[in-house]
């Protein structure tokens, strides 16, 4: 049990790049990490981490430039995705911490959605997603490519719901 106030959220890193990768489960994902750190470098992504215990226990990476904008009129509309906590450091309000950091950090440049895909199997995410004010907005086949770190292409197929939440101030509290 780690006291959340000791854990730290904060914006991702060069040197966070190894972390990302959780002790080598999401290696396969290394390229695919690098390439948001760079879009974040360009003001195009935002990277959360929050540390605990000196190391990174939970993730959170925005997209700023997502297709979800014509799906809402026209809004600002930012994407979550890659959204994790380490299991055991999960139901001590993290995620939960990741979320109102991100959200916040929207609602400063005047974004007015967010979005997060959650695999229809993740009831657990579900729950979280809907106890934050998130609402099922369509089914998506969750089909997507990625090349992994030897190189390969990856194709993933993982049905889910997307999840909309609209934004206002004051919806989050600050750290």
């Amino acid at each position: 049990m780690v006291d959340t106030l000791g854990v730290r959220i904060r914006t991702a890193t060069e040197s966070d790049l190894d972390a990302l990768e959780w002790d080598g489960k999401y290696a396969h994902f290394r390229r695919v990490y690098r390439q948001a750190l760079r879009e974040a470098q360009r003001d195009r992504r935002m990277i959360f981490v929050a540390e605990a215990t000196d190391q990174v226990v939970g993730q959170l990476f925005v997209h700023l430039h997502s297709i979800w904008k014509s799906s809402f009129g026209g809004a600002r509309t930012g994407y979550f995705h890659s959204f994790r906590v380490k299991p055991h450091f999960r139901n001590q309000g993290i995620g939960s911490r990741l979320l109102w950091t991100a959200e916040a950090a929207l609602v400063d440049r005047n974004y007015a959605n967010a979005v997060i895909s959650v695999a229809k199997a993740n009831l657990r995410a579900q729950q979280l997603y809907r106890q934050h004010g998130y609402s099922v907005y369509s089914e998506d086949p969750g089909e997507w490519s990625y090349v992994d770190h030897r190189g390969r292409l990856r194709h993933i197929s993982e049905p889910a719901y997307v999840m909309v939440k609209a934004l206002r101030y004051g919806n989050a509290p600050r750290d």
